[in-house]
């Protein structure tokens, strides 16, 4: 039980470091978008890589926050019947869902995803969205690693449910 208390406090630790570190992100892409906004309407010089920091440090927030959110317990979630169970029965029930949903349909993405960014390290990919085409291959590399951070965390979330569905304690 002390192993796997050590392994849910590790994985909690990393969701916990990078979502304290992707918070700053907000901060870095509010100077970007405020300085292309006094730029654009007060210098009349609007900026050509504005658009394209906005996405790829957006996204990046979102893509590595998702595990700090499920570290939370703040995804969506429809509760009307979830929250009428006992603390077992919904360790169950997540159980189950992390069985047949999430596990599958990350992993496979996460497998998908390995391809899809060695190809732009490869190519050398530029984007096509904005004027100076800055490379988007390290924003690529993002998307696999905020998915595997995710399925990172979703392993303490089942062996979290997996402890209390066998009648130990939550482990915080």
């Amino acid at each position: 039980m002390k192993q796997i208390q050590a392994v849910i406090k590790g994985i909690d630790a990393v969701s916990e470091i990078t979502g304290k570190v992707m918070i700053w992100l907000v901060v870095v892409l509010t100077v970007i978008i405020g300085y292309e906004i006094f730029s654009r309407y007060f210098l009349n010089a609007p900026t050509r890589w504005a658009f394209d920091l906005s996405y790829m440090i957006g996204g990046t927030f979102f893509l590595m926050g998702e595990a700090w959110t499920l570290r939370k317990q703040q995804h969506v979630r429809i509760d009307i019947f979830y929250n009428r169970f006992s603390p077992r029965g919904r360790a169950v029930i997540d159980i189950f869902f992390y069985l047949i949903f999430f596990f599958p349909l990350w992993a496979g993405l996460f497998w998908a995803l390995i391809p899809y960014v060695q190809f732009s390290w490869e190519l050398g990919e530029r984007s096509m969205q904005g004027y100076w085409r800055p490379i988007i291959y390290p924003f690529k590399t993002v998307m696999p690693i905020g998915v595997f951070l995710l399925l990172l965390q979703g392993v303490a979330e089942f062996l979290r449910s997996a402890v209390i569905a066998f009648g130990g304690e939550e482990i915080q």
